[in-house]
């Protein structure tokens, strides 16, 4: 089940051109998929960052981002290829590319210098959840769709600074404290908190969760439970999607998960 152009039609609307995307669990990989896409699609994208993020493994990368000379490198840039990555500098210390500013966005998105901004508005130290600190996410005003992913293999893991980034703040929004199971619950509260995973969306941004790793063990089983809690208790501005970006998979739930296996193998998986 690959995330063709019908799929990516409903986690990014053509009208949204600036997409900031938060969170953990796989922010890169799912801005690398998407600008992969996008391209594909025929789409000029710049991708970049408003704090620290690893470079592409290839592709075009455009440093020095506040330099005179920076939106012509950007037009000369797009004559020969689709997809380009824009940075501030790199720091050989983290091998990192060091983020843009928030003006530097707007007046990328102001200039129409790409078809669609992807902008990554946090780290999480490689972690599959994090709850944002006081300075973050650093997301640009004018962003109209906000994903926030969240890895579901922390799901039933032991929650601790090794699986959660910044586990304080995250015990403080869930009320999962240090030793305890996390559950698909503490990831809803994080979700749905006001200073959780979409602290600092401007209003009038679309607000999306991307479950990621739906391919690690139980991952697929997982989401009954998530479908069944949010039945219940989930906030209706927040559209739910799931999947595997290593496969290549999405999906919005609970329309596609498979009930059938799922009630053969939940007794299992909860108990």
């Amino acid at each position: 089940m690959g995330l063709e152009s019908s799929s990516i039609n409903k986690l990014i609307q053509p009208e949204q051109r600036l997409i900031t995307l938060t969170g953990a669990g796989g922010k890169t990989s799912l801005s690398h998929w998407l600008e992969s896409l996008l391209t594909t699609n025929k789409k000029r994208v710049i991708t970049t960052t408003t704090t620290k993020i690893l470079p592409p493994s290839r592709g075009h990368i455009i440093l020095q981002a506040d330099g005179p000379d920076f939106f012509n490198r950007v037009r000369t840039a797009f004559a020969a290829v689709s997809g380009i990555t824009i940075a501030k500098d790199y720091d050989p210390a983290s091998g990192k590319l060091l983020g843009v500013s928030r003006e530097t966005i707007s007046a990328l998105l102001e200039a129409e210098m790409a078809d669609v901004i992807l902008v990554e508005g946090d780290g999480a130290a490689r972690k599959p959840l994090k709850a944002p600190a006081g300075h973050e996410p650093v997301i640009p005003h004018e962003s109209e769709l906000c994903i926030g992913v969240m890895g579901i293999d922390a799901v039933y893991r032991t929650m601790s600074e090794s699986c959660v980034h910044r586990s304080e703040l995250f015990s403080a929004i869930s009320g999962a404290t240090n030793g305890d199971v996390i559950r698909p619950r503490h990831l809803i509260k994080l979700a749905e908190s006001n200073v959780g995973l979409f602290k600092e969306v401007p209003d009038g941004c679309s607000k999306t969760v991307f479950l990621n790793k739906t391919d690690s063990p139980g991952g697929m089983e997982l989401l009954a439970e998530f479908t069944r809690l949010l039945e219940w208790t989930g906030s209706t501005d927040i559209k739910w999607f799931a999947g595997s970006i290593l496969n290549r998979e999405i999906f919005t739930f609970p329309q596609t998960i498979p009930t059938l296996q799922l009630k053969q193998e939940m007794q299992l998986v909860f108990s």
